[in-house]
């Protein structure tokens, strides 16, 4: 995952309370230490698996990238059927950077036979809140940006609103 900066979280949450008042958004906002943008889920476990924490280890240690700016520009509900939409900050924008950083984590993560999602589309995003509201596509007048120069490996404790931080590789190339 990509954890922003302080004053980026801040700017988001900023922006998450401004449209809780406009649009009538009933959930609180995340905590400030949960926001993040996913590059790559590596699956749902009761107990984190060592093998695979050691795996992917492995893997984020052979990623060679440099730092880069990251933009999120637009502001939309992720629509689950029957669940509360995820509200989020996006970059819909093409992002070579990013790209490159994903594809090799995933390229690692399969070729060393751990779970992944090879290809497929990425809207990076930024979950603020999950609501029964849905909010429809629209671009922010400052978008919410930052240089990212690290990438980490969470657990997420499925249910408990906790990331523990397992490793993080700084971007260097």
């Amino acid at each position: 995952m990509l954890r922003p900066t302080s004053e980026a979280a801040s700017e988001a949450l900023e922006i998450a309370q401004a449209y809780r008042h406009a649009r009538s958004l009933s959930a609180p906002s995340r905590p400030r230490e949960l926001l993040h943008v996913t590059l790559n889920g590596i699956g749902a476990y009761r107990r984190l698996p060592q093998d695979i924490v050691f795996g992917a280890e492995q893997v984020a240690a052979t990623v060679r990238a440099r730092p880069f700016e990251l933009v999120l520009d637009e502001v939309m509900s992720f629509r689950h059927p029957g669940e509360p939409q995820a509200f989020v900050i996006c970059g819909r924008q093409e992002n070579e950077a990013l790209l490159d950083l994903r594809r090799q984590i995933q390229e690692g993560l399969y070729e060393a036979g751990l779970p992944y999602n090879l290809g497929g589309h990425l809207t990076p995003h930024m979950t603020l809140l999950y609501d029964r509201k849905t909010v429809l596509p629209e671009k922010l007048d400052r978008p919410v940006s930052w240089s990212v120069r690290e990438f980490l490996l969470i657990h997420s404790v499925y249910g408990k609103g906790e990331h523990n931080v397992v490793g993080r590789w700084p971007l260097l190339a």
